[in-house]
């Protein structure tokens, strides 16, 4: 079986959901071919094939290698070509529009493949034919931007997608459900396959459940926006004003650096709050064992795998009612769920925990631990993925 994933550019490395799951099919006997958004010359542990490039400053340029591209497309792939180009002249695109579609998948076409699945549902965005058009089934997967935040300045847009897609993937249910009310048939066969953790990696540490002086809290993510890093930084404000000690360690970067780093000194954080920038992903490990809570104000989230590490390594969960965090942790058991934009019960979350007795501190980090284990870790997933092929 060959496997092509459609992704926007190459795993990055806060994406390692992506890297996992091609690990997790390669060794299974399944070979993959990733299809990224430019053509990246840097060596890769997997197949890649980048789409050519889109000139917006320079018409001519553009026009020139959109001519050269799709000539040699044609000559390549004569059939794939021309019948990608019938199937959206179908879907009432003009001539110069199902061209241009052309180019933009001609770094697809060559290839037989037997799936053709879009790590993202606005990645397969005109693309919606290419399943068809190469004999391919066409999968798709929903993580939280694409079905939350984009139909919403684009309604509609995956109408097209839904009625193309032959099996869908969401993390969390929540996102399916999400799907469903933007338009994609119920009758569509789906599974829900959350985020995995390779538990034999991140281990629970030695006396977890217990706290450091200065408390440690730690959060893993991008800068930006919908990670809400706002309600965080007001929440450690009014912990410094109980006179809490404590150090936020803040990893990942990211646009919204210079507007949080400022946030920190308007609130006089700058001795409490660290941002310490990118980490590889295999130093998260030790930053979640030198650590006690791991926190998570998001907006919105699909599910977040830093969460479910954090479980694993025993650390003390602290998270907002964002979506799939709803289904990452279960609130008072494994972790605590808080309401979003609300500092205040952040705050007082973390304070009740300082004042918990370190036995209640222990069972909720070990029933935390558990549960991934059992639900969470790569060899479920594994099975999870082989039977979403397979059948």
């Amino acid at each position: 079986m060959i496997i092509g994933i459609v992704l926007p550019d190459v795993p990055q490395y806060s994406e390692t959901f992506f890297s996992s799951k091609i690990k997790i099919l390669e060794e299974a006997g399944i070979k993959v071919m990733v299809f990224g958004g430019s053509r990246n010359t840097v060596r890769h542990n997997f197949r890649y094939s980048g789409a050519y490039p889109v000139y917006k400053s320079n018409k001519l340029k553009q026009y020139f290698l959109i001519f050269c591209v799709i000539a040699i497309t044609f000559i390549r792939s004569p059939i794939r070509s021309v019948k990608l180009f019938n199937a959206e002249k179908r879907d009432g695109n003009s001539s110069f529009e199902s061209l241009k579609t052309l180019y933009l998948n001609a770094h697809i076409l060559p290839y037989k493949l037997d799936w053709i699945h879009f790590g993202f549902a606005t990645m397969a965005l005109k693309r919606e034919n290419i399943g068809s058009v190469t004999g391919a089934k066409t999968g798709v997967s929903f993580r939280g931007y694409d079905i939350n935040i984009y139909p919403l300045k684009n309604p509609g847009c995956y109408q097209k997608l839904w009625k193309k897609a032959d099996k869908v993937h969401s993390i969390s249910k929540y996102l399916y459900r999400r799907a469903l009310s933007a338009g994609l048939s119920p009758a569509t066969d789906y599974e829900i396959i959350s985020p995995s953790v390779d538990t034999s990696y991140f281990r629970m540490r030695v006396n977890a459940g217990e706290l450091k002086t200065p408390l440690r809290i730690l959060t893993i993510g991008r800068l930006n926006w919908i990670k809400n890093y706002e309600t965080a930084i007001s929440a450690m404000k009014i912990l410094k004003d109980r006179n809490i000690e404590f150090k936020y360690e803040i990893v990942g970067t990211g646009s919204e650096y210079e507007r949080l780093k400022f946030a920190v000194y308007q609130c006089g954080l700058n001795d409490n709050i660290i941002f310490t920038g990118k980490i590889d992903h295999g130093k998260v490990r030790n930053k979640m064992y030198e650590s006690d809570i791991y926190l998570q104000t998001s907006y919105q989230e699909g599910f977040c795998v830093s969460v479910l590490e954090a479980q694993s390594t025993g650390m003390l969960c602290v998270v907002s009612n964002a979506d799939g965090l709803m289904e990452n942790i279960i609130d008072g058991e494994t972790g605590w769920i808080v309401n979003k934009r609300n500092p205040q019960e952040f705050a007082d979350k973390i304070t009740e925990i300082l004042n918990m007795p370190s036995e209640r501190r222990k069972e909720i980090v070990t029933k935390a631990a558990d549960r991934v284990k059992k639900e969470y870790d790569t060899k479920e997933q594994r099975k999870k993925f082989l039977n979403f092929y397979n059948n």
